[in-house]
């Protein structure tokens, strides 16, 4: 989040021709997560140093998130990654709501950039941070890295609480591994996320979005099965290997954090990304790894048992993630940044 100070010094617009700079800052930002790796953001510089962000209807995902909330928490990671690109080269980033939704012809926001930027975070974390599903190696999450990242949450206007209890930990893993497998029952979320993979790591290559076969630590021709033969997976022997190696993945998980606060609108998604981008690269600066466990909260059987497990006091959780240390995970690939920039 820009503070009140820094919008005080934004005073020396950035050169109108300054096209470079833009592309420096997306090449830098265009690291930053998104759902199933989708990358919906565009960026079109204007004429006078500003810049709008669009979000092309190609980059949805109308079945499993109707009203694009967590689409815009993946644009609002881009745009604090932004912020904190434009803040190493000594410039400041404001962005400002346009009240066109995610997928329209409209822009969904209007950028602009001037002097004075200035973060403790270190433009490097964006190339640093990514996701990891591989094992942890048992160690929890420091306390006082927790309290940090608890007090940037507050800062936003939500609750950020976490736990290492190893009880509360091992019921988290297991209930992200079943609703993971009934949700992929589903054809209609396994047909959406399916679009979005990508069986091999040379096709991972090719297209340079969506998730590949290593960055889920699945072989490719198991995803393949899993998402174009799904009812092979019945069969009980293939069942138990899909079990089997996702749960290897999950070994050693000793931290699980969730984050609740205002999560109904396109811009309290928007608002949750740049705070969700700040702790993630906080968290990159402190070595910790991170995992979202997104089907326990889209699932609204298992975000009930969650909240009653957790206390249902506050809002509703709407992201809960295990943290922890592991080896160096292997990097999603993302678009180049002339495929980002619009004429």
């Amino acid at each position: 989040m820009i503070k009140s100070d820094a919008r005080a010094i934004l005073r020396r617009v950035v050169p109108a021709t300054d096209v470079a700079t833009w592309r420096e800052l997306v090449e830098e930002a265009r690291w930053a997560p998104s759902p199933h790796n989708i990358q919906p953001w565009r960026l079109r510089p204007g004429p006078d140093g500003t810049a709008v962000l669009v979000c092309p209807p190609d980059r949805l995902l109308p079945d499993t998130d109707a009203d694009g909330i967590f689409i815009s928490v993946g644009l609002g990671c881009f745009v604090e990654a932004l912020v904190v690109a434009a803040a190493a080269r000594g410039l400041a980033l404001e962005a400002e709501r346009t009240g066109a939704a995610p997928g329209g012809s409209e822009p969904v926001l209007r950028l602009s950039l001037g002097a004075g930027g200035a973060d403790r975070l270190g433009a490097e974390l964006l190339r640093m941070r990514r996701t990891s599903r591989l094992p942890y190696d048992g160690r929890p999450v420091e306390g006082e890295l927790l309290r940090e990242l608890a007090d940037i949450a507050a800062n936003y206007g939500h609750e950020l609480n976490a736990s290492s209890d190893r009880e509360l930990v091992d019921w988290a893993v297991h209930l992200n591994r079943e609703t993971l497998f009934f949700d992929m029952a589903s054809p209609i979320a396994r047909h959406e996320v399916g679009h979005w993979l990508r069986f091999s790591d040379s096709e991972a290559e090719r297209r340079r979005d969506g998730f590949s076969p290593s960055a889920l630590g699945f072989p490719g021709w198991l995803l393949r099965l899993f998402f174009r033969r799904h009812g092979l997976l019945e069969l009980p022997v293939l069942r138990r290997i899909v079990r089997l190696l996702y749960g290897r993945t999950m070994r050693g998980t000793r931290t699980i954090a969730w984050l609740r606060g205002p999560f109904a609108t396109v811009e309290d998604g928007l608002a949750a990304g740049r705070m969700l981008m700040r702790l993630w690269l906080t968290m990159t600066q402190a070595g910790v790894q991170l995992h979202p466990f997104g089907s326990i909260i889209t699932n609204p059987k298992a975000n009930a048992l969650l909240q009653e497990r957790i206390g249902r006091e506050g809002a509703t959780p709407w992201l809960i993630m295990r943290l922890g240390y592991s080896a160096e995970p292997p990097r999603s690939l993302r678009l180049e940044t002339d495929e980002l920039l619009l004429a």
